[in-house]
């Protein structure tokens, strides 16, 4: 038995080295290449496609912190123009999805992912989480939970070196 306790050790921590590898550029998160219906509109979005920087807010019609946030993504939305903001329904239909966004009054673009692609490929376990994406379709970073109005201004402020007040 005292044979395999080194034994054991040696292969958590050979393990544990190569779980926590450093990062290189093979570790950049892209979008999945994939085209979205545009909620109210026709046409689809195409989500990895090179372009604008933009930011995609995850949600869905029964998660009360995401129906909490969006009147925050639509204000900040109608005050910025050189990132997209981009609302994605994950999973719901495309009538329930118009119903809270006319409710809610939003007039940021929307998609529909039904299937929730964005959010199996990036590995993202709840909602509302936010997506911070280059124009190359790199993710720079995955926000998980709400974001406040102030919040996600000075995330823009920081990943993409917006000049917005910060309320």
């Amino acid at each position: 038995m005292k044979h395999k306790t080194p034994l054991l050790g040696l292969l958590l921590l050979a393990l544990m080295l190569t779980a926590c590898g450093s990062a290189t550029s093979d570790d950049t998160k892209r979008l999945p290449d994939i085209g979205l219906e545009r909620l109210g509109q026709d046409g689809s979005y195409p989500v990895a496609g090179a372009g604008n920087e933009r930011v995609l807010n995850l949600w869905a019609t029964w998660c009360a912190p995401c129906r909490a946030e969006l009147p925050a993504f639509d204000a900040v939305a109608a005050t910025v123009d050189t990132v997209d903001i981009i609302g994605v329904n994950v999973g719901d239909t495309g009538d329930d999805a118009a119903a809270l966004v006319e409710e809610l009054g939003l007039s940021f673009s929307q998609v529909l992912d039904p299937r929730a692609d964005i959010q199996r490929s990036l590995g993202i376990s709840g909602l509302p989480a936010t997506v911070f994406v280059d124009g190359n379709g790199d993710v720079l970073e995955v926000h998980n939970g709400e974001l406040t109005e102030g919040e996600l201004r000075e995330l823009l402020v920081d990943l993409y070196g917006l000049d917005l007040e910060l309320q």
